[in-house]
């Protein structure tokens, strides 16, 4: 029984890598395989390693594998699709299978739009799922329907088999197996890490101490509400070997609150970083967190003492009305003060997301927003527009009222969902979504170093021949922004 994972080529349509760390989905599942006997099983990144659509057939055809496994977010779906798709027309007697928070919101589109290229979908965590698929498909599981977790066609319907539930135990998964993937580890970027985050350096390694988030903010497409934390020792045994095996000097923890869910939470970390300490690993992390009244100044200090430097701080809103209404976040602006003056107290770092585009949000929100940031000074602002994802609440609320723009009725407007507003395929009845992307650039201009990107533009007017041709045009861009600037009032 021969395996092949996949992750799809996105390079092919961008024109760039979405791979800013090796597969973790994929590596868990091969490790999963291998567990349980299955060891002819190869993990390819396509993407890091730019394959083109004809290398990647000629990979299919060169390895021959009996079943093909491709993962993906609802973001990368086009290419996730054509994977499939030349999979299929190489490998016509394969059991091709596909995963990931992509085809996990969305799996009837997604087998249609394959044409049948696609056998299974598997849906949320895919450990289980995925082996007991190749057991059926090695006839050890007589009866599909069995199966819990999978969507199939049948005579042109969907069929869903019974959800699956979460791993509980998640020590019991082995670590992803790296040693499975065909790519050189070193070609990974890491996390898309400002320059400012200088501390953080290469090799990085992205781990999962947890899995799962219990709270509900509606911009989410993130399946996993359960929250299940590893054993503290288990993760940093992972560290180690991994510093020992590639030279790591740097981890980004992908949990997707590592830190201030609650004072539970606080003790499992304070147990992960005395171990960290014990073993002496001298390694940076980069890790996210969550402003809330559970933040607490020890804890945080023994982050420092491990070599934690950054934390990355979901905040999204400076008004409390967005964060209540909207979002539901469940914290307040009080605890976003508090937990930035106790990380900056514990010697921490701190990144601040924050989003435009929330439905009910005014320019009076947004200006909140930019104050909050002015208040606190965080050492790093991230500043994206808010994308309603298929699975989300908000995309469920935007579509119910008619404001989705486009409605991703073609495969293609998958790569059009940015996080950083090249692309806007909403309103809202506040604000057009020229007005959310004209919102979004002041404060880019403001806090995002989008000063020095118009002082470049400014100077591109005056020194080449296009500048100067079209000087007057460009001469009204900059004045028609800073008195719509100075009309949001963003500078007091």
């Amino acid at each position: 029984m021969k395996i092949l994972l996949i992750n799809p080529p996105v390079f092919n349509d961008l024109g760039r890598c979405k791979s800013e760390s090796a597969p973790l989905s994929l590596l868990y599942l091969a490790g999963y395989l291998e567990k349980y006997g299955y060891s002819d099983i190869k993990v390819v990144d396509a993407d890091i390693e730019k394959m083109s659509w004809q290398d990647l057939g000629d990979l299919f055809a060169r390895e021959n594998p009996d079943i093909v496994g491709i993962g993906g977010t609802s973001i990368v779906l086009p290419a996730l699709i054509k994977t499939a798709k030349i999979a299929r027309q190489v490998l016509p007697k394969a059991l091709i299978v596909v995963g990931g928070f992509g085809p996990t919101n969305e799996p009837e589109k997604v087998l249609k739009i394959s044409d049948g290229a696609i056998n299974f979908v598997v849906l949320g965590e895919g450990e289980i799922t995925f082996l007991e698929l190749v057991q059926w498909h090695d006839g050890k599981i007589k009866d599909l329907e069995n199966i819990a977790g999978i969507a199939f066609l049948r005579d042109g319907k969907l069929i869903l088999t019974k959800t699956r539930e979460y791993i509980k135990d998640i020590d019991s998964i082995p670590w992803p197996a790296l040693h499975l993937l065909t790519s050189d580890f070193s070609k990974y970027p890491g996390q898309p890490i400002a320059k400012s985050h200088y501390e953080i350096k290469k090799p990085i390694i992205t781990i999962l101490a947890s899995r799962g988030c219990p709270h509900r903010c509606t911009f989410c497409s993130l399946g996993s509400k359960l929250y299940r934390p590893r054993n503290p020792k288990n993760i940093v045994d992972e560290i180690e070997y991994y510093k020992n095996k590639f030279g790591l000097k740097s981890v980004a923890f992908y949990d997707d609150e590592l830190v201030g869910m609650t004072p539970k939470q606080n003790e499992w970390v304070k147990d992960i970083c005395s171990e960290i300490i014990k073993r002496k690993l001298n390694l940076k992390f980069l890790t996210q967190g969550r402003c809330s009244p559970y933040i607490d100044l020890e804890t945080l200090k023994k982050m420092k003492e491990a070599g934690f430097a950054w934390i990355w701080w979901g905040v999204e809103s400076g008004s409390q009305k967005i964060l209540d209404e909207v979002i539901h976040k469940d914290i307040t602006i009080e605890n976003v003060y508090r937990t930035f003056r106790l990380a900056k107290e514990a010697g921490l770092k701190s990144l601040m997301f924050i989003m435009v585009g929330f439905p009910k949000e005014t320019p009076l929100d947004i200006k909140m927003s930019a104050q909050l940031v002015r208040k606190i000074k965080p050492d790093e602002v991230s500043l994206h527009v808010t994308v309603p994802l298929p699975g989300s609440r908000l995309r469920q609320y935007l579509q119910e009222r008619n404001l989705l723009d486009n409605k991703l009725e073609n495969l293609e407007d998958y790569y059009k969902l940015s996080p950083a507003g090249r692309y806007i395929n909403f309103h809202t009845e506040e604000l057009t979504s020229a007005e959310i992307e004209k919102y979004y650039k002041f404060l880019v201009f403001q806090f995002g170093h989008g000063f020095w990107r118009l002082v470049r533009f400014g100077l591109k007017s005056l020194i080449t021949v296009d500048g100067w041709k079209k000087l007057f045009k460009r001469i009204k861009i900059i004045i028609n922004f800073f008195s719509s600037w100075l009309e949001m009032n963003l500078s007091n």
